[in-house]
Parts: structure tokens; C-alpha cells; sequence
């Protein structure tokens, strides 16, 4: 009895005992497990965002707030066919800059029967890469509105202007009060967005505004 006891005694606190390495060779697998769920998660995500990217690059135009595609669809009329006036009751339109080949929506508004557009925050010369930096390059574009496209360019209508004035003044009044209706909601909260932008971007202690107004002028079709 005395023989068994003993070897009891020996036998229980070895089998007890954890080894060290089996648990080093646990935590190591562990650690790879969860590494390999988290680059399987990573992959996957890449994988949408490419996957997304790609399907909008080749969208009929914008969709939603996302650049597009070229635009497609839609009656091609000429610049003069279309009554500007008319169409300002319509707060957007659709805009392809053809030499990037991708498109947008915009706010738009008419002054003297012609239509503007225009960018707010940091759009030449700053550090976020904004579409008038494509436009300094190609001034070529096509605009979608009323299901028609007409094609135009973009002329740059410099700070102080009389024209400038005018027609910010109008764009004013048409996105702000009981004229703007939703998009009167939409433009304080684009303000605030603007106002956060160009302090984090610097441009607020610069001489020159950051935004760029454009005139959509006709151009010769297929040029």
C-alpha cells in the first residue's frame, strides 16, 4: 500500500502540471486564427470597394452622391433647344467631364438665360482633389437634364466680377428661405461643411476664395 501511495503522490502533481509549450503553441494558433479572419475580412472589403468602384465607373451617370459614367442615355439636343429659364425650377443636373470620363451631380441655377455651376470647398490649388481641377485640364463637358444631353464647357467666372455677384446673389435666393425648399435645409448644412473644410484645409486663412463658379457656354457638337 505504501509502494502505491508514492506513486500516487508522484504521478498527480506531474499530470496537473501544464506544459508551457503546449500553451505557447495554443496561444500561436490562436493568434493566426484571428489574423486570418481579419485579413479574410480586410480582402473582402477591398473586394467590395474595388467591385463598387468599378460598376460605378461604368454607370449611366451619377448615382446618388457617387461620381459615375460617362453619360448615355437621354435625347442629344443642342444648346440653344434647351429653355434654361424654364428648367430653373430644378434644383440639379447631371455634368460628365468628358476627358476624365465620369460624372456628377450638381446644383445648378440661371442667370440671364444662361445656366451656372458651381464648387465650394478647396477647388484649385488646395489639397483635396476636387472635379474644376479636371476642368482646368479639359473644359469639355456634357450636361443630363429634363432626360436630355446637350453638350457644353465650362467657363471660369473670376472672384469680384459683376457676374460673379449676380449670379451668387441668385444662387442664394434660390437655395435658401421658402424658394429652396429642402434644399434650403441641405444648404445650411452644406455652409457648416464648407465653413469645417477650409479651416482644416487652411484655405479660410487664404487671400483667394476656395470656390470656383462656372458659366455653362454651348460648344460645337462633337468637338
Amino acid at each position: 500500500m505504501r509502494d502505491t501511495a508514492v506513486s500516487l503522490e508522484h504521478i498527480g502533481p506531474a499530470a496537473g502540471r501544464a506544459d508551457p509549450k503546449e500553451g505557447f503553441v495554443e496561444d500561436t494558433s490562436r493568434r493566426g486564427a484571428w489574423l486570418g479572419r481579419l485579413a479574410a475580412i480586410v480582402g473582402l472589403l477591398v473586394a467590395t470597394l474595388a467591385g463598387g468602384a468599378f460598376l460605378l465607373s461604368r454607370a449611366d451617370g451619377p448615382v446618388f452622391v457617387f461620381a459615375g459614367g460617362p453619360l448615355r442615355s437621354g435625347e442629344r439636343v443642342d444648346f440653344a433647344a434647351v429653355d434654361w429659364d424654364g428648367l430653373d425650377v430644378l434644383h440639379e443636373l447631371e455634368l460628365e467631364i468628358v476627358e476624365a470620363g465620369s460624372s456628377l451631380t450638381l446644383w445648378f441655377s440661371v442667370h440671364e438665360g444662361a445656366p451656372y455651376v458651381a464648387c465650394d470647398l478647396d477647388c484649385i490649388g488646395g489639397r483635396l482633389a476636387r472635379w474644376p481641377q479636371q476642368i482646368e485640364r479639359d473644359d469639355r463637358v456634357v450636361i443630363r437634364i429634363d432626360a436630355k444631353r446637350v453638350e457644353a464647357r465650362l467657363v471660369h467666372v473670376p472672384h469680384g466680377s459683376d457676374e460673379y455677384e449676380a449670379v451668387r446673389a441668385g444662387r442664394a435666393r434660390k437655395y435658401s428661405g421658402d424658394e429652396g425648399g429642402r434644399a434650403a435645409a441641405e444648404t445650411a448644412a452644406h455652409g457648416a461643411v464648407v465653413k469645417v473644410g477650409e479651416a482644416l484645409t487652411g484655405r479660410s486663412k487664404r487671400k483667394e476664395p476656395g470656390d470656383r463658379l462656372y458659366r455653362v457656354d454651348p460648344r460645337r457638337r462633337g468637338a
